[in-house]
């Protein structure tokens, strides 16, 4: 089987690049990761925020295993993993905004097709010789942090100038999200709980046809008004990066939040936040 892959992992506003990559080119096997951090401060003794640790640790496992097999017994065994380290760390696992997760987007290319793995807000489009695509995943959050969009633009209407007081009012809308964490209605991530194996989305596809497999984290959504109304939002994505590649795509992006650092424009919780993908192409 004839592939290429090309990766891209920027860091954020934040003190660290939560996101991490996989890239196992021998096994076949490709990630995106995007850690989570707990909402109540933590740095360990190296300085490591929990969604450095969570994000890292996935990536460390499945860069020692031999045996492929499947994706989703690899990552019950890494949320048991997480846990432990979080047991060991004297986190309190029943406040879950203490909790360290990841949401990640994982493909393993066999002879027969993709198998992938979803949790989170990451993302895998599949792109077809004939142009089309096609997301396999769906943004676990978004029907979560809506709420929180729509209180932000409120606050930008009654006058506040900047991100600070924006994230102000909508930080109980985050905390509460938090609590949602693998729960019927809520979403998934890979955060140590024993729920989260439930809220995983797997699958296989049939290779038949495919140019391109996307991988990324939310940091490289665009913003959604700059997609024209006529297009299918994944679509117009998908083709912006395969078009500039990944490098330039990233760049335009953090240039046009550079433009906002209010985040009034174009809404978002943070100026800029950590940014991942890989491109394969057949």
């Amino acid at each position: 089987m004839n592939m290429t892959y090309d990766a891209i992992s920027r860091k954020g506003i934040g003190l660290l690049n939560e996101d991490a990559v996989i890239t196992l080119p021998k096994a076949n096997v490709y990630g995106v990761l995007d850690g989570v951090s707990s909402l109540v401060p933590y740095l360990n003794s190296n300085n490591e925020t929990g969604g450095f640790i969570a994000s890292n640790l996935i990536k460390e496992y499945f860069q020692s295993i031999t045996e492929i097999g499947s994706l989703k017994d690899h990552l019950i065994l890494v949320n048991d993993l997480l846990r432990e380290q979080m047991e060991l760390a004297n986190i309190d696992l029943e406040k879950k905004e203490e909790l360290w997760g990841s949401a990640l987007a994982i493909v393993h290319i066999q002879d027969n097709g993709v198998e992938f793995i979803q949790t989170g807000d990451c993302m895998i489009l599949a792109v077809y010789d004939n142009e089309e695509v096609r997301p396999l995943t769906w943004q676990q959050v978004s029907h979560l942090e809506a709420p929180a969009f729509s209180k932000w633009q409120e606050g930008i209407n009654k006058g506040l100038k900047s991100r600070k007081e924006l994230h102000e009012t909508v930080i109980d809308i985050i905390r509460k999200n938090r609590y949602q964490s693998n729960t019927d209605g809520g979403y998934g991530v890979l955060n140590g709980e024993k729920n989260a194996v439930r809220f995983f989305e797997y699958g296989k596809i049939n290779l038949t046809g495919i140019k391109h497999i996307i991988l990324m984290t939310d940091g490289l959504f665009l913003p959604m008004n700059i997609v024209p109304e006529q297009s299918s939002y994944w679509s117009f994505v998908a083709h912006r990066m395969l078009d500039r590649g990944i490098k330039l795509y990233t760049e335009e992006l953090i240039e046009l939040e550079e433009s906002d650092p209010e985040c009034m424009e174009y809404i978002r919780f943070k100026k800029s936040d950590d940014k991942t993908a890989i491109v394969i192409s057949f």
